[in-house]
């Protein structure tokens, strides 16, 4: 079957973000880049090519990313601190291809994580849905489109693009499938090409139609990371220690449950993912469970928190919410009950405010308090505005 056309657009010429600057020494082209993370703060990036072919290139030290991110992310600082540095290495160290696998259940960060790693570092990506995607040739989307909408989101910036980052979730959902089947194991395979570094041909929007506007495109550099919950691998690694492999005796239990607390590349063939696949992943991450003391602390402390950002909205309003603080851990009691991780909070804290923000627009400049009550998490009625 035919494969669907692109899309028409036009294509922002990066060259206007150039400064060109004369001095004895040759020609210097610089460019600057303002990146601003989700509270408006930023730093500068500078990066200088001179007519020699030299590079230098100024990011973020790793600490102060790490920071950064942990000021968003609760719960995962071990699991932030591996995915910064596989990030790092791919960035540094050129010759070294970055494929990831984070494995977590749903709510646990996954894909925040990684989204605030690159906007922070003002890195490209994409977010792809493993599910729609099918074998070059068939009906449904195969892995060329990935590589378009990271080019689309990075402006059509092709240098940009060839050091970004494509995020693959919900790629367990293409394992257990039969051989050759399209939708499954076969897309996984035809992901390798993106997966080991290749050049790619790749079409460009223009402003009619021309098929011939193609741009050849280097992987070799992308960052893949690849999201999964994998729901029962952990069974697969229960059993794999259970059988007493070559090298373990009672004297180096030790040894063994430090094995356990993580993921080996032979896990995953035996659930299902191709070994080719799987030997091309560099870094396994497994995300922690969240806690109900985690999910208290994403809505105190977390730059993401709802409930937060409810508070601000309400004192540019002029209105002080009063609580009282054990508020937090009954909202996260809800989440754990629903087993949805930080998702449910969301759900959660929008019931509790939905009646209230409701009387406020309808009375706006009426009142300069909101009181909570801790029930008004099971009825959102338990408030009082004054």
């Amino acid at each position: 079957m035919a494969r669907k056309c692109r899309r028409i657009c036009k294509v922002e010429d990066s060259k206007s973000k150039k400064i060109v600057v004369q001095s004895k020494d040759g020609i210097k082209t610089k460019t600057k880049e303002k990146i601003r993370d989700d509270l408006g703060s930023g730093r500068i990036i500078n990066t200088e090519n001179t007519n020699k072919g030299n590079a230098n290139n100024e990011i973020l030290d790793i600490k102060a990313l790490e920071r950064s991110v942990l000021k968003s992310i609760i719960g995962q600082d071990l699991q932030v601190r591996q995915i910064i540095t596989a990030i790092y290495r791919a960035i540094y160290f050129k010759s070294m291809k970055c494929n990831v696998l984070v494995i977590g259940n749903s709510g646990t960060g996954k894909t925040e994580t990684i989204k605030q790693i690159a906007r922070v570092l003002n890195i490209p990506y994409t977010i792809e849905d493993a599910t729609k995607y099918t074998q070059e040739g068939y009906y449904g989307a195969d892995v060329d489109e990935m590589i378009y909408n990271l080019l689309e989101n990075a402006k059509f910036d092709v240098k940009k693009a060839e050091k970004g980052i494509i995020i693959i979730d919900e790629i367990d959902k293409k394992v257990g499938h039969e051989e050759h089947d399209v939708s499954g194991i076969e897309v996984l395979k035809s992901l390798l090409k993106i997966i080991e570094g290749t050049t790619m041909k790749i079409q460009l929007p223009t402003k009619t139609w021309d098929d011939d506007k193609m741009i050849d495109f280097d992987t070799k550099n992308i960052i893949i990371i690849f999201l999964g919950a994998f729901s029962g691998l952990e069974k697969i690694r229960d059993k794999r220690l259970n059988t007493n492999p070559l090298g373990f005796t009672a004297d180096n239990a030790e040894s063994k449950e430090k094995l356990k607390s993580r993921f080996l590349k032979q896990d995953l063939v035996k659930y299902g993912m191709p070994e080719e696949f799987v030997g091309r992943i560099d870094t396994i991450v497994e995300m922690n469970k969240l806690t109900k003391e985690d999910l208290s602390l994403i809505l105190r402390k977390s730059r993401l928190s709802i409930f937060r950002r409810y508070q601000r909205e309400l004192r540019k309003m002029g209105i002080v919410l009063s609580y009282d603080g054990k508020l937090f851990e009954r909202i996260a009691e809800e989440s754990i009950s629903l087993d949805t991780g930080a998702r449910e909070l969301s759900n959660t804290v929008n019931y509790i405010f939905e009646k209230i923000m409701y009387d406020i627009f309808a009375n706006p400049q009426k009142y300069k308090q909101c009181i909570l009550d801790l029930d008004i998490v099971h009825d959102n009625t338990k408030y009082k505005l004054s």
